[in-house]
């Protein structure tokens, strides 16, 4: 049976970033989008609730054809009732939600069958509210014998909260689903939600789906709910572990983990940005054949007047008030506190050094405001400057180092774009920063050193890293070459662009003349 032709040739299934959030994963949609004219994109954007006074950090390419957005946590427009859940759609229903939530999870094809089975009729029922479902007797009845099996130990009000949480979101997304733009292909920029959204659309559509994980989004949200407050139980140090999880941090991640399995198993294709990724993947489910190691890239070529600019610069200035700075956004994730901890040691030892910290600070309000106490508790106010969003090109001429202490990442553009315009960097041990830096296990030719490394969380270590560095001109400016080269030669724009193009074109060339 003939398909209709699709409004689009790429759906992007993007969740809290493009085009509302600036970052590694909103510059990597944008240049995607960008790099491929002759092919029609539209936007699935999941985001937690509306905000009115949000704006497009970016502006709309010609050929995306339409931004469709979907909140998880919304709760306007979803609070009358219309009936009582009945009939035998809803016998199936709670049938199979006995059975998704009381056997042991696996996230292959049965359990993916079943949860499509539940969200379909949520979607196919829009009258249906989320509170009406939760407030039914039957609902109770699951939500009572999910608790008897798995949390008696927790307490029930704080169980059940949890599960609201859980449930809710797929609720609003099954309803969501019906603004799904149609697509010849499918493609998620991580697992969580907008997996889970891009397998039901493969299903839904008999498309095929595709799956870049920049950061593992598992991991990440294993380690926000180990550290986490907001669950009624100690939180849990990292990496450690060493204390046994409470039940309701296990039922959380156990649905991350489930969920994260679905998306794998839909996906036709999954791109990895680094190895040590790929092997998380892997780890978490992925089928190591499905697997491709795309990086980032840039166009290496727009930064050789920004390095032109550094070296004029350095020329002229002493070496008494080096420079570092800090490019994205002042959030908890980039760890910004131990940046500050750490310009309060070197400036022991260089007491000119100036620290600019450059990056939106609104995201996360309370955080910033507590960057800025302990800035001044530390007394860099003299030391520390925080300037708002910037150019990158105005501002990356301006360092003599960069320096990045995320707690997680994947392939950071800000190291790629740092190194390519000369500026050696010191980073935390996430992500592919030290692959960046160090260079890739049987990297050929190999390029030398471009940064140095630490642990996550040690001011000690950046410090030192910072010193040894900025002591040294001859080793900075080494270490300046060999990043300018290694970027050249595996991390260039129109190389991670070209594999691309050929993933694209397979999938869609699958659909063959079914799209007629």
């Amino acid at each position: 049976m003939a398909r209709r032709t699709p409004d689009s040739d790429i759906c992007l299934i993007l969740e809290g970033t493009y085009p509302y959030v600036s970052g590694g994963v909103s510059t990597w949609v944008h240049q995607i989008i960008n790099a491929f004219p002759e092919w029609r994109f539209s936007i699935f954007f999941l985001g937690a609730q509306k905000d009115p006074k949000a704006t497009y950090k970016y502006e709309l390419p010609t050929n995306v054809t339409c931004v469709e957005e979907v909140y998880l946590f919304q709760d306007d427009g979803f609070r009358v009732s219309f009936g009582r859940p009945g009939g035998a759609a809803w016998t199936a229903f709670y049938a199979n939600l006995r059975r998704l939530f009381l056997t042991p999870p696996s996230g292959d094809e049965h359990d993916f069958q079943m949860l499509r089975g539940i969200l379909d009729l949520i979607s196919h029922n829009p009258r249906m509210s989320f509170e009406t479902f939760w407030s039914h007797r039957e609902s109770w009845e699951v939500l009572r014998e999910v608790y008897d099996r798995y949390a008696d130990d927790e307490s029930f009000l704080d169980y059940f909260w949890t599960c609201k949480f859980l449930v809710q979101p797929l609720w609003r997304l099954a309803q969501g689903m019906a603004k799904l733009p149609s697509a010849k292909v499918y493609h998620t920029a991580c697992t969580g939600y907008a997996g889970i959204a891009a397998a039901l659309a493969g299903a839904k559509t008999d498309r095929p789906v595709m799956l870049t994980e920049h950061g593992i989004y598992l991991r990440e949200r294993i380690a926000d709910i180990c550290r986490s407050r907001w669950i009624p139980d100690p939180p849990i140090s990292l990496p450690g572990l060493d204390q046994p999880l409470s039940s309701l941090r296990r039922l959380w991640i156990g649905f991350f983990d489930v969920i994260g399995r679905m998306c794998y198993s839909q996906s036709s294709d999954i791109v990895s940005l680094f190895e040590r990724n790929a092997a998380a993947q892997r780890h978490f489910g992925a089928v190591a054949e499905k697997i491709t190691i795309i990086p980032n890239g840039i166009q290496t070529e727009s930064f050789k007047g920004l390095n032109a600019a550094r070296l004029e610069r350095r020329a002229k200035s002493t070496n008494e008030k080096p420079v570092v700075g800090f490019l994205g956004r002042v959030v908890s994730i980039k760890d910004v506190k131990t940046l500050l901890r750490t310009a309060a040691r070197v400036r022991q030892s260089l007491p000119g050094v100036q620290f600019l910290i450059a990056g939106p600070q609104e995201e996360e309000p309370e955080y910033f405001a507590e960057c800025w106490d302990l800035t001044a508790q530390l007394s860099l106010n003299e030391c520390v400057h925080y300037l708002g969003p910037k150019n990158r090109n105005d501002f990356l001429p301006q360092l003599d180092l960069m320096i990045l202490t995320s707690v997680s990442e994947g392939l950071p553009f800000v190291v790629l774009e740092s190194l390519a315009a000369g500026v050696p960097v010191v980073a935390t041990d996430v992500g592919a920063c030290a692959e960046i830096l160090l260079g890739a296990t049987g990297e050929e030719p190999h390029c030398g050193p471009a940064g140095l490394i630490a642990e996550v969380g040690s001011a000690d270590q950046l410090a030192n890293a910072c010193l040894e560095l900025l002591t040294n001109a001859p080793l900075l400016e080494q270490f300046s070459a060999n990043g300018r080269r290694r970027v050249e030669l595996f991390y260039h724009e129109n190389r991670v662009l070209g594999d691309y193009r050929k993933l694209y074109q397979a999938l869609m060339d699958q659909m063959g003349s079914g799209d007629t």
